[in-house]
């Protein structure tokens, strides 16, 4: 059961954290759910979420620091202001990214429900990426071309 609430509210219900978004609830699960259910959750909500409930979100799970970082943006207050503007970045590229940022948090969580486990698998050297860390391909733009790698990385560590 979800209690109606305004915008950036936050409730508590049966195991399941909801946000108050621009056009809604987000939902963000707190229980465990398989590696196939979050990753269909993940993308679905990536493709679906305006860029600010996306933005609040990766500012809330992983902080402004990491988020900035693996966006290759050099200062955080930017997304804050896609966030409390309700903005979508201007650059595609930007925007591709978090949406892609987006993903691997919300499926990572899906998975661990943890938020420093999303931010070890971004920051951490991945023998599937050359031991390259998911954080630095991102903010690179190599994920602008081809966001496979990293797509194939997270799948494995979620299954794993």
């Amino acid at each position: 059961m979800v209690v109606s609430a305004g915008r950036g509210t936050q409730c508590d219900v049966r195991g399941v954290r909801a946000v108050a978004g621009a056009k809604g609830v987000l939902v963000s699960h707190l229980t465990r759910v398989s590696a196939e259910e979050a990753w269909e959750s993940a993308y679905k909500e990536s493709a679906t979420l305006e860029a600010w409930d996306q933005a609040a979100y990766l500012l809330e799970q992983i902080g402004s620091r990491v988020t900035a970082a693996s966006l290759g943006i050099r200062d955080a207050r930017t997304i804050r202001r896609w966030r409390d503007e309700r903005l979508e970045p201007r650059d595609a590229a930007e925007r591709q990214r978090l949406r892609l940022l987006y993903r691997i948090v919300r499926a990572v969580m899906g998975v661990y429900t943890k938020p420093s486990v999303a931010v070890g698998f971004l920051t951490s050297a991945n023998p599937q990426l050359d031991d390259q860390a998911p954080m630095l391909l991102l903010a690179d733009g190599h994920a602008d071309q081809d966001q496979r790698p990293i797509l194939a990385s997270l799948r494995a560590f979620l299954e794993g």
